[in-house]
């Protein structure tokens, strides 16, 4: 450290910006105070924007053009109020000609940035917050005030458009736009199942931007250009300037700047005869980014992409000298890395160590000829495409490998969202242990005759390494406990239930107007718990905002959930829906049951049973049989009510009056999410809810909740929650004690 001033330095920066992001908050971060547009409007109103485009991004039907030192103007006010605003971004038609660099003038109806709204989705608001962007607008009215142009910026976003055009009419959509994300940062349009086929394998990381891109072009024209002029410094301008300009072609993303100063540091020293310190080139990353973009320490990218190079500029020497360095490399990576990627994405591809060996070697082959062999394409040389080919060979075989290995049993390891005490924990021991084996090998090379013995010590810091494992992926905390979910899904219906003994069961699953739901919403929660199966899933009836989700967990279930048994209501109140859902579990090898009254699920002291409908009951199929659970654990007790509605929650109300007089309920889900036509004054009088929880979507076209039941529930003193408010409505029960949240 004394000598590397430089490296102190920059850890104490770092030390500082730490600090006060997690300390000192929004008091000295800026980027954490809500921002003027925060502040003054308010989610739909039409604001008047004016402001310059400095990113274009364009899609098949839209196109988004982000916008820097916008003014503002509330035009629907009485008292026209204006104000500045850093970053916005509007989505206009693709056919408006916009270019980086032109003044903006628009109109258009304000949308904000959404939180997550269950543990473990994707929180947009954060995602964007980052970047100072605090809302966006979808165009009614847009013109070009001033047509400047950044000339050099509008020519490298034209040549990275043309570039993907000519990789697309050389691969083929699908791998053309493959390689078009890992050579030019461009994502939008790669095939999502490609996508998340990559992720869940482990080899994502290839699809970003990354020191290998950067280091493959900046020191590739570094070296040539030397050798060309013989001087290191004319050699070094001339990378430097390269990279630079291929950075501002593709985006100043976390990893591009980390690369990107890492190479400065590289060829800065060549120029000025220094030696290199890769640790203080990457505390100098570290710094630049996080000075630049301090919420950076919020993002997963941030701490993958520096943590991989911290593996190998620091743990991978440890291994130095053993055989395949290429696996150690992996295992040195993998292991520095894992608590952040189960932080942030809850799993761990279990093959990856292996399946990296053969997909990173073939890289800098595959970068080499996709950069050689495009260049080829737009000089009109016919060999060009001879390259380009073997690109999508290797394409191919990556695709291949990745889903032999997803068809390997325990492909992946969901352990769900580790506690910060977890990571520390997990970074101590796996520190104690790579000291350890430091210097055990040390020892080991100054005496030969030792062997024998540091054999039997190694198993020392293997065992450091397992405990750091276990503690890692080990939910503590959840034994014993009941734990109760009710998902914000939207318009739509989703309960979670963890038993005391650990076993998983999903209560309907679908929404009216979220897309993807089971996707998006409830695969990301169940992973976050450490949900890799789910041991049941009940649906109360065939509407399409309660299975919708259902069905795309079934067919994610290769990389997303697997369910074990699908539990329907009684044959006779099956409808077309029903039965289409039944079929489609079948096929994909998932067991379906069908249960009645008195039938139901036990697990230790909790029991998940069903009331109604039964047999003979005079019912139509749909919301009116919707099927009716009760959950109980101790003297806990709560109704799951689906729909019901009409003829179906009279007859609850017989049976919950005639059979169940001295039973009260602490929890009610509310049916049909709060409608009017359920939850009745009578049946409210049975079932005597001190709580009450109803799902429904924000700003639903139903008007759900409906102020009558409201107020039914209010006149009885039940106190209710709603996800529509502030998202997902949570509930466990351990010791004899409730607790909502």
């Amino acid at each position: 450290m004394k000598n590397r001033p430089l490296l102190c330095t920059c850890l104490i920066l770092l030390a500082g910006v730490i600090l006060s992001v997690f300390a000192g908050g929004s008091a000295l971060i800026r980027q954490l105070r809500p921002s003027p547009l925060e502040i003054h409007a308010k989610q739909g109103e039409v604001l008047a924007i004016t402001g310059q485009a400095y990113k274009i991004e364009k899609k098949e039907k839209h196109q988004a053009v982000y916008l820097k030192n916008n003014s503002i103007l509330q035009i629907q006010k009485d008292q026209k109020q204006s104000f500045q605003e850093p970053n916005f971004i509007l989505y206009t038609d693709p056919e408006i000609q916009i270019h980086i660099g032109n003044a903006i003038r628009a109109t258009g109806e304000l949308s904000f940035f959404q939180n997550a709204r269950n543990p473990g989705n994707f929180d947009q608001k954060l995602y964007y917050q980052r970047q100072a962007i605090h809302g966006l607008a979808w165009a009614k009215e847009v013109e070009v005030a001033d047509d400047s142009v950044w000339k050099i910026r509008d020519w490298l976003a034209g040549f990275r458009s043309q570039w993907k055009k000519a990789l697309i009419e050389a691969l083929g959509e699908k791998d053309g736009n493959v390689l078009s994300a890992m050579m030019l940062g461009e994502k939008s349009e790669m095939d999502p199942d490609t996508k998340e086929l990559y992720q869940a394998s482990g080899i994502g990381h290839i699809l970003a931007i990354s020191g290998l891109h950067l280091s493959f072009i900046g020191i590739g024209a570094y070296r040539i250009f030397r050798r060309m002029t013989g001087s290191y410094t004319a050699g070094g301008i001339a990378g430097i300037l390269l990279l630079v300009l291929y950075v501002m072609m593709i985006g100043f993303t976390v990893s591009a700047v980390r690369a990107l100063v890492m190479f400065l540091f590289r060829v800065g020293a060549d120029m000025t005869g220094r030696h290199y310190d890769p640790p203080t080139a990457l505390a100098a990353a570290a710094a630049a980014v996080l000075l630049w973009r301090p919420l950076s320490l919020y993002d997963g990218g941030f701490w993958l992409s520096f943590g991989a190079v911290f593996a190998v500029i620091i743990v991978l020497p440890i291994f130095k000298g053993l055989p395949v360095q290429g696996f150690w490399a992996s295992v040195s990576i993998n292991l520095t890395i894992l608590p952040a990627m189960l932080f942030y994405f809850f799993e761990f591809p279990s093959y990856s160590l292996l399946l990296n060996l053969f997909v990173i070697p073939l890289m800098s082959a595959m970068l080499f000829l996709g950069l050689l062999g495009s260049a080829a394409y737009a000089a009109g040389i016919p060999i060009a495409v001879f390259g380009l080919k073997i690109c999508k060979a290797i394409l191919w075989f990556y695709e291949k490998c990745c889903e032999i290995g997803m068809g390997i049993p325990r492909a992946r390891m969901i352990a769900g969202k580790p506690r910060l005490w977890q990571i520390a924990a997990y970074y101590i021991l796996l520190a104690a242990a790579l000291v350890f084996l430091r210097r055990l090998r040390r020892k080991e090379k100054k005496k030969a005759s030792g062997m024998e013995t540091a054999g039997r010590i190694r198993i020392i810091p293997l065992l450091a390494l397992a405990a750091g494992i276990f503690i890692l992926t080990f939910r503590f905390g959840e034994a014993g406990r009941l734990s109760v979910t009710i998902l914000d899904v939207g318009q739509g219906d989703g309960i979670f239930i963890q038993g005391p003994a650990g076993g998983t069961y999903l209560i309907d699953g679908g929404s009216s107007d979220i897309k993807k739901v089971g996707q998006y919403r409830i695969e990301p929660f169940l992973k976050s718990r450490g949900v890799g199966k789910l041991d049941y899933v009940l649906i109360s009836h065939g509407d399409s905002d309660h299975i919708n989700g259902v069905a795309d967990l079934i067919e994610r279930r290769r990389i997303g959930i697997e369910i074990g048994t699908l539990v329907l209501p009684m044959r006779e109140v099956w409808d077309e829906a029903l039965c289409s859902l039944a079929d489609m579990a079948g096929r994909a090898g998932i067991q379906v049951a069908a249960i009645g009254p008195g039938q139901g699920i036990q697990e230790k002291d909790m029991s998940l049973s069903c009331i109604q409908p039964a047999k003979g009951d005079d019912i139509l199929p749909g919301n009116e049989a919707s099927m009716v659970l009760s959950l109980s654990s101790g003297k806990f007790d709560m109704l799951l009510t689906g729909d019901v509605e009409g003829d179906g929650e009279e007859l609850l109300t017989e049976r919950l009056t005639r059979k169940e007089q001295a039973r009260t309920w602490e929890v009610l889900k509310v049916a049909h999410h709060g409608s009017g036509n359920s939850t009745s004054e009578l049946f409210l009088q049975g079932v005597q809810p001190a709580f009450a929880i109803i799902s429904a979507g924000e700003q639903n076209s139903y008007g759900h909740p409906h102020q009558e039941t409201l107020s039914r529930l209010k006149e009885r003193g039940t106190q209710i929650y709603s996800t529509q408010d502030k998202g997902a409505v949570m509930i466990e029960v351990k010791d004899g004690k409730m607790t909502i949240y």
